[in-house]
């Protein structure tokens, strides 16, 4: 029963992850941010654990179809736009 708790509470605190990582992406939108650039603004540099987080959180939204990826640039796909649009109307 507690595995199952602390499976819930770490997948929570990725989409939280996911989450931030996202508005992120599309706030700084059309800047190109490098993945180097996205774990600079958003996590402490000696905290392996916020990085991971954060380069998890990108594979996930990769995988989702909310971010893409090329050439070390992190951009959200025009879906993440457009949802982002909507959430702002």
């Amino acid at each position: 029963m507690q595995d199952k708790a602390k499976s819930a509470g770490a997948a929570g605190e990725d989409r939280s992850i996911e989450r931030a990582v996202l508005t992120h992406v599309v706030a700084t939108y059309p800047t190109t941010l490098a993945l180097s650039d996205l774990l600079r603004e958003m996590a402490d540099p000696g905290d392996f654990s916020e990085r991971d987080g954060i380069e998890r959180a990108v594979r996930e939204l990769v995988r989702g179809g909310l971010l893409f990826r090329a050439d070390g640039a992190v951009l959200p796909t025009r879906t993440a736009l457009y949802l982002s649009e909507l959430e702002l109307s």
